[in-house]
């Protein structure tokens, strides 16, 4: 690698580490807020919560990594164009190609990674995410019982008006079944009521009280029965449910497979149409960001400024991300899945097609 290269791959690394790094962290704080959440309401630990942020992490460099690029090879060649360090390079005889090498390079490199990322890594690290997820909300291993809040105990939800210091005597007690697979309703009231946490769950003994059920076979029919003492046991664990796997967490491969399999009027087939070429075009976009970019950094030259690289930065990205939006979802909507399936893949050669246009104007100037 030449002086001149290794010159501009450090500025550009420099740059672009700089970016993703920001960017990153702005994704991984908005996102652990939501997974920290999510541990708060099923009692799981810190432990937890970092363990679903690494499975995160691929989705995130995802997202990251293209935005990443564009913004940083613009700034990058509006610095050097603005300081007149390209002038000099094309003065002692480097092609604007050669000057660009080292960014085509780092381009394909990521074009490579993103392919991996996108379409094995991330969704596979999203399953295992969901699959968590899934499992700690089977699970209640905190209890915290407290006076006019709701609070979930499995597969029911509880609040109470008033309680004790001890947090175990309460009155006026409403308890609500969710995922009731025997009624559309059952809801218990009571006057007053005793919680005893066990070491396999909690024990709930009512006075005074009213139950409600509203029947699922028998529709419009409710089934209520007064009582003096109502008592009842609430697990803290009970089995995962099984679940079927999104799109997003299948690999590519995986999707493709299905999808010879599926009828249109499966649920997810749109998803299922859409995905392997979203996937495919979200990865080739530092490349396209490469021929994009480089002819229009040449071009603004010396007049070239910070707000300006970011201006133009921002306009790929909407532009790219925007184009390939709509064609995703112009995909779900396409009755015939042969078409369907290569349709996102316009925007990278639509994308193409402009950049080689800006390349021919620049050289030609």
């Amino acid at each position: 690698m030449s002086i001149i290269s290794k010159y501009i791959s450090k500025n550009f690394l420099t740059m672009f580490v700089g970016i993703l790094f920001v960017l990153v962290f702005v994704i991984f704080m908005g996102q652990f807020s939501r997974i920290f959440s999510y541990a708060m309401q099923y009692g799981a630990n810190l432990f937890w919560v970092m363990s679903m942020m690494v499975y995160l992490l691929p989705d995130i460099l995802v997202l990251s990594l293209p935005i990443s690029f564009q913004i940083a090879l613009l700034m990058t060649l509006t610095n050097l164009s603005k300081t007149g360090e390209i002038l000099a390079m094309r003065a002692s005889g480097l092609s604007f190609k050669e000057i660009t090498r080292p960014i085509f390079f780092m381009a394909v490199f990521l074009t490579l990674l993103l392919i991996s990322l996108n379409g094995f890594f991330s969704p596979l690290a999203l399953r295992n995410l969901e699959q968590q997820k899934n499992e700690i909300s089977s699970k209640i291993s905190k209890i915290s019982l407290e006076p006019r809040t709701f609070i979930n105990l499995g597969d029911w939800e509880l609040y109470a008006e008033e309680g004790d210091k001890g947090r175990k005597n309460f009155t006026q007690i409403h308890l609500t079944r969710k995922n009731d697979s025997s009624a559309l309703n059952t809801k218990i009231n009571a006057a007053q009521g005793k919680f005893i946490t066990e070491q396999n769950g909690i024990k709930i003994l009512l006075t005074k009280g009213q139950m409600q059920r509203l029947e699922e076979q028998e529709e419009g029919k409710i089934i209520t029965a007064e009582f003096d003492k109502f008592n009842l046991f609430i697990p803290l664990a009970k089995e995962a449910k099984k679940r079927a796997l999104k799109p997003s967490e299948q690999t590519t491969l995986q999707l493709i497979k299905n999808l010879r399999k599926m009828k249109k009027d499966d649920k997810n087939f749109s998803d299922y149409k859409s995905q392997p070429g979203t996937r495919f075009a979200w990865a080739l976009a530092p490349l396209i960001f490469f021929f994009l970019t480089c002819p229009v950094a040449f071009i603004k030259g010396k007049s070239a400024n910070r707000a300006a690289a970011m201006a133009f930065s921002l306009l790929f990205i909407l532009g790219y991300f925007g184009l390939l939006t709509v064609l995703r979802d112009l995909a779900e909507k396409l009755p015939i899945t042969a078409l369907a399936l290569p349709l996102p893949l316009l925007t990278p050669l639509i994308g193409f097609i402009v950049g080689k246009i800006l390349w021919k104007k620049r050289l030609q100037d």
